[in-house]
């Protein structure tokens, strides 16, 4: 939605600009030379592109026509507020978007053009060819060219014609104001003052938007001196629950002529290799199959002429993680290791992986080191909480464990005292409890260490993922008979995290939330030895707490669990708690629930329902209240890429699995194999009445089409319309959605065995 409202502003700037003007033309003469520098701000998408062209004049053709050669001399692209491209500081370059190309591949390439009498460009040549050549030179993916070929061909000349104004036959010295009825654009001369001209003009328009132009004209050369087109617009999208967001936009485009600039040093050698080994080349993307000779010789090569260069040490990195070979895993840590922290700024995955490596082998302080260039971000959080506290936890000897514990507790102790408070905010709950770890028959330091826990304040809490830590503390008051004061501990934190689970802002609500679950569990357990009937109160607070979903589930639990050795649904337990207490209709929608949460449970639950309801249809319960509590499926139209069309209602009728995936992604390309195998049993006949979709995202078509081909899949591919995976909630790649006979769908984790769970649901439904 974006790149199409940009584009049409695009157009519709070159269409104002060729207003109604008169007796007035192009004379520039022969030899002259202006520059031109051109703003373009988007306001709503936080853009910002400013373009610095040389225009000469070459004479006159035979035609009177003007002959002019343009080059682009400087360019510089930011989107929201970073810069992707500065060609004054060209090794500063990020490669996150393509835009950068398109200026790079032009750079001070001559372009000719023909103008004519009244400013219209009549011809432009000088831009295909060496547009060709560079991106030839980089290899790019095989789409991504296209389209920058097919910019330079459709776009570009109208990106040019900006910087000229075009001249129609009314004269405005006789005629101040006139109209333009095929554009609704009312024009105006406001100042005429022989050496400057002001032309404005003004557009409202029906469709959402609103222009207003501004241009100061050189009466001798017919040049705009400056100039400036402003757009205010209502753009509308649609958010992930399918509603209309209608956001207002403003766009202003400026230009003027400018004395000669410094030109930038050209680097074609760095450009080239950057480009080369940027996500957008497929000079080093190779089958995971294939040797890697070949891109161990390319980097070594690079690495003779930019061997200190920051963007050649992280591509390097990138590169190696991308081969996805294990045999290059100490390669990759190797070349981590040796790369300066100050290179790796922004770069979070690759501090991520430092900090423990540096830790292991080279001790606290350099651990420390890195920590400095990384401590604000998520990806230290996730470090601290799902790999560095586990070195507190091992439960058994290896040969470095003694050299890993000493150097965490030095490492630990250079966080706490650490004066910049992020750290003591994420350090600081864990800090205590490693202190009193140390030290699990101190009462006294128990005691103090939940007083401390307990006056913990939520930013602490939620950065340090003080939950967890709490109910440590609160098992290790236990261990010394201090009930009360665990208890007191445990009721503080209980109330905490119900405020923090019900946070929608809250990033870590649901790693919140599946503590709580076990913390109310915890307080089942003590309840149930003084009075059993009003502890299932607790266990069904930590039932009702259990994720119910994949979302709810969080990628951060795991790690939680571990420590706390908690679990990950407390409804088996409330059911068989319900059980035996009668209670059956409450049972029966604990089971459904657990059923939804965890399908891969399915044959066992099935086992304990006919179990226990001996005269109850497993199958009817199934298809009511269970797949009838599932959301129906969005329908979708989307094209295969071999031109069929594929929507929900085809499918009608028969189980469907729909695999979302994308040739960009890891994970996804690792299990193809398997899936195009699955399809090919399927359409043999060996899996039942099932259908299969495959939907690749976020892609560009001929590389998908490419890569379908060199592996020789047979599964159908459909592309998506960048519409379905938001209709069908996906946060994650790859992902599997089954859908029911009659529409309704199922989110399966990443993870889980869904050929299983499909298996097991389509067994239900066949059967009498």
């Amino acid at each position: 939605m974006k790149h199409l409202i940009r584009h049409s502003l695009l157009l519709c700037c070159f269409l104002y600009t060729t207003g109604n003007l008169c007796a007035q033309k192009i004379n520039f003469p022969k030899g002259k030379k202006f520059y031109y520098q051109t703003s373009y701000q988007d306001k709503l998408f936080k853009q910002d592109k400013q373009y610095t062209y040389s225009i000469e004049s070459m004479g006159k053709d035979p035609n009177g026509n003007t002959v002019m050669e343009c080059k682009i001399v400087k360019t510089l692209i930011r989107n929201d507020g970073n810069t992707l491209l500065n060609t004054d500081s060209i090794r500063n370059t990020k490669f996150n978007s393509t835009e950068v190309l398109f200026p790079l591949a032009l750079q001070n390439k001559p372009i000719k053009l023909i103008i004519s009498p009244k400013g219209k460009i009549l011809s432009m040549d000088g831009v295909m060819q060496p547009l060709s050549a560079a991106l030839d030179q980089w290899d790019l993916n095989t789409d991504i060219k296209s389209n920058i070929l097919k910019d330079g061909q459709n776009n570009f000349m109208e990106t040019l014609q900006r910087l000229f104004f075009q001249y129609p036959d009314k004269d405005i010295n006789k005629v101040t104001e006139w109209e333009n009825k095929d554009l609704g654009m009312k024009y105006k001369l406001t100042t005429d003052k022989g050496k400057q001209r002001i032309i404005s003009s003004e557009k409202n328009s029906a469709q959402d938007m609103y222009v207003k132009n501004r241009y100061a004209l050189d009466p001798a050369t017919g040049l705009i001196q400056t100039g400036a087109e402003q757009y205010n617009f209502i753009s509308k999208s649609v958010d992930g629950n399918g509603d209309t967001i209608r956001n207002q936009g403003e766009v202003l485009f400026t230009q003027k002529i400018i004395n000669p600039p410094t030109p930038p040093k050209a680097d074609p050698d760095w450009v080239n290799m950057a480009t080369r080994l940027s996500y957008w080349s497929n000079a080093l993307k190779l089958d995971p199959k294939s040797d890697t000779l070949k891109l161990l010789q390319t980097i070594a090569n690079y690495g003779t002429s930019f061997p200190d260069d920051p963007y050649y040490l992280v591509a390097k990195l990138n590169k190696i993680q991308e081969s996805r070979n294990r045999n290059n895993y100490k390669l990759y840590y190797d070349a981590l290791m040796a790369t300066p922290n100050k290179v790796l700024r922004g770069q979070d995955s690759h501090l991520h992986n430092k900090l423990g490596e540096a830790l292991s082998k080279e001790g606290a302080a350099s651990a420390m080191d890195v920590s400095k260039y990384v401590y604000d971000k998520e990806s230290f959080s996730s470090w601290l909480q799902q790999s560095f506290a586990q070195n507190y936890i091992y439960e058994h000897e290896f040969d470095e464990r003694a050299k890993i514990e000493k150097a965490s507790d030095e490492l630990i102790e250079l966080f706490a005292a650490e004066k910049k408070p992020v750290y003591q905010e994420k350090v600081g709950a864990m800090y205590l409890w490693v202190k009193a770890k140390k030290e699990k028959q101190n009462a006294e330091l128990q005691l103090s260490t939940a007083k401390k826990i307990i006056g913990l304040n939520d930013r602490q809490m939620l950065e340090g993922n003080g939950g967890r830590y709490a109910l440590l503390i609160y098992s290790q008051l236990l261990q010394l008979d201090q009930s009360k004061e665990a208890t007191a501990l445990l009721d503080t934190t209980i109330s905490k995290l119900i405020r923090y689970s019900s946070d929608e802002k809250n990033r870590t609500r649901y790693e919140n939330q599946n503590i709580l679950a076990h913390a109310y569990y915890l307080k089942y357990l003590s309840a149930l030895k003084q009075d059993s009937a009003n502890a299932i109160i607790f266990l069904s607070k930590a039932a009702a707490y259990s994720p119910k979903n994949n979302r709810e589930k969080a990628y951060g639990s795991f790690y939680d669990r571990v420590f706390l050795k908690s679990k990950e649904s407390y409804r088996q337990d409330y059911i068989d708690r319900l059980m035996n207490s009668g209670d059956e209709q409450q049972a029966l929608k604990m089971i459904a629930v657990d059923i939804n949460a965890h399908p891969e449970n399915l044959p066992e639950m099935q086992k304990t329902y006919t179990t226990r309801f001996p005269d109850k249809d497993f199958k009817s319960f199934f298809i009511h209240d269970i797949v009838g509590s599932w959301s129906k499926a969005p329908d979708f139209k989307l094209k295969n890429i071999d031109g069929k069309e594929h929507s929900l209602i085809d499918f009608k009728g028969k189980w469907l699995v729909l695999d979302f995936w994308g040739t960009w992604c890891g994970p996804c390309k690792e299990e193809l194999p398997s899936v195009n195998k699955f399809y090919t049993e399927l359409a043999s006949g060996q899996h039942g009445d099932i259908n299969f979709l495959s939907i690749a995202c976020h892609d560009q078509e001929g590389k998908v089409k490419s890569f379908i081909a060199q592996n020789n899949y047979t599964m159908p591919v459909a592309m998506s319309d960048d519409k379905v995976e938001r209709d069908y909630r996906i946060t994650g790649y790859p992902s599997k959605i089954l859908v029911s006979p009659d529409g309704k769908m199922l989110n399966v984790q990443f993870g889980k065995d869904w050929k299983a769970i499909l298996k097991e649901l389509n067994t239900i439904y066949a059967a009498n």
